[in-house]
């Protein structure tokens, strides 16, 4: 079996990486501008809230496929191969959001699970290919980085996507349209930058957790996937719906304002994050989701909807705490031939949190994401994990520091 080549002190330029960086928030733009239709389609196809929240899991699901074998596809056959084809597929997926208007709830369930399974790919392979790009020098900026733009795409996309549904005609193909704008250059730039794959790895491909990084993996990797978003999902699941069903009308920008604060709270502590290291942001991401958690419950009460914009900002905090820890910790734990494989299992760890609303509707009921009782809840789980991330999770990095300098 023949090791794939790989530059570990860079191979990209300084405009190389932020094109990079670009076609990331291009993807993050895609994959969440398009939550205010998923709310659309729910109440003109007049649809429970837990279907609203199905919308949200088929996503997930692909995106779980996609990170079980995109990395893996991407260390064997290189990080473009997989980059590029994915992106086409989401311009797909959107096309099939959009004729979803006369086609109904089928085709919202087909093309969700589309747009997850490609974006997935991108995600997960796209953030190890700039981290390539960068060197090992550089590759803890190179994971704030990588968070970063997808933060802000998965920020502003919602914002702006809320604003049209909310106040702008033709709703759903301008949505759409701007999306695809975003989306269609990001293409572009991912076609031309340089593969940091340069020869194929023969055999078959492996899946799954590396060798030695078990430990790692349950007792920090995945608390702290969960802390990314199975709280930031208040954002655009139940602070709207209980914040209008509260008494406040514009709901659509609701989901707006609380996505767009949640994803800059996530740009701002991705460079925290790197700056205290994974001992200490692992924890203090669970943390900030309890203090989000119990604003939230303020948030939801009559008249208390300003408490949102506090209560999504630590939230916010935590998902980039914890987004940024995970994959600087993927980088410390994982051998350099296994690194997307790693990164591709934190992956599936963070989008059972995005699914959180659909395992605790399956669980509770299907109006469980109308009650301010699930915002407490998951405050007190928010708990749990800062725990979790404080000692065994701490234990692993420093063991894994250990091995790395011995």
């Amino acid at each position: 079996m023949t090791v794939p080549e790989r530059s570990e002190d860079g191979v990209g330029s300084r405009r190389q990486q932020w094109l990079m960086c670009f076609a990331l928030f291009a993807v993050g733009y895609s994959a969440q501008g398009i939550s205010p239709i998923m709310l659309l389609y729910t109440r003109e196809l007049e649809l429970s809230t837990t279907m609203l929240t199905v919308f949200f899991t088929v996503y997930a699901i692909g995106l779980m496929f996609a990170f079980v074998f995109g990395g893996p596809l991407s260390d064997r056959y290189g990080r473009k191969r997989v980059v590029v084809p994915s992106m086409c597929l989401i311009v797909v997926s959107l096309i099939g959001l959009l004729a979803a208007a006369s086609l109904g709830e089928p085709m919202i369930l087909i093309a969700r699970f589309v747009q997850g399974l490609a974006s997935g790919a991108v995600f997960t392979v796209g953030t190890v290919w700039l981290r390539e790009l960068v060197g090992t020098k550089n590759a803890a900026g190179a994971a704030a980085r990588a968070s970063a733009f997808q933060a802000l795409g998965f920020g502003i996309g919602p914002f702006l996507s809320a604003l049209f549904v909310q106040w702008l005609p033709w709703k759903h193909a301008l949505t759409i349209l701007v999306i695809l704008a975003l989306l269609i250059p990001g293409i572009l730039v991912a076609r031309v930058l340089p593969e940091t794959m340069t020869r194929q790895r023969s055999g078959r491909i492996q899946i799954g957790l590396p060798t030695g990084t078990r430990a790692g993996y349950v007792w920090y990797l995945v608390p702290c996937g969960l802390c990314v978003y199975a709280f930031a999902m208040l954002s655009i699941l139940g602070f709207p719906i209980q914040i209008g069903n509260a008494g406040f009308d514009q709901v659509y920008v609701i989901l707006g304002i609380s996505a767009l604060v949640v994803q800059v709270g996530a740009v701002v502590a991705a460079g925290i994050a790197k700056r205290l290291g994974p001992s200490v942001s692992g924890w203090l991401a669970g943390a900030t989701g309890a203090a989000g958690c119990a604003l939230g419950v303020l948030a939801v009460q009559p008249g208390g909807w300003l408490w949102v914009i506090p209560a999504t900002a630590l939230i916010g905090l935590g998902t980039g705490l914890a987004m940024t820890s995970g994959v600087m910790v993927s980088d410390l734990l994982a051998p350099p031939d296994r690194r997307g494989a790693l990164i591709s299992m934190f992956y599936i760890a963070v989008y059972v949190g995005y699914s959180s609303g659909t395992i605790l509707s399956l669980i509770w009921g299907p109006n469980t994401m109308e009650q301010p009782e699930t915002v407490a809840g998951l405050g007190v789980a928010a708990v749990v994990l800062a725990v979790i991330l404080a000692v065994p999770g701490r234990a692993v990095v420093r063991r894994a520091r250990e091995r790395q300098a011995a």
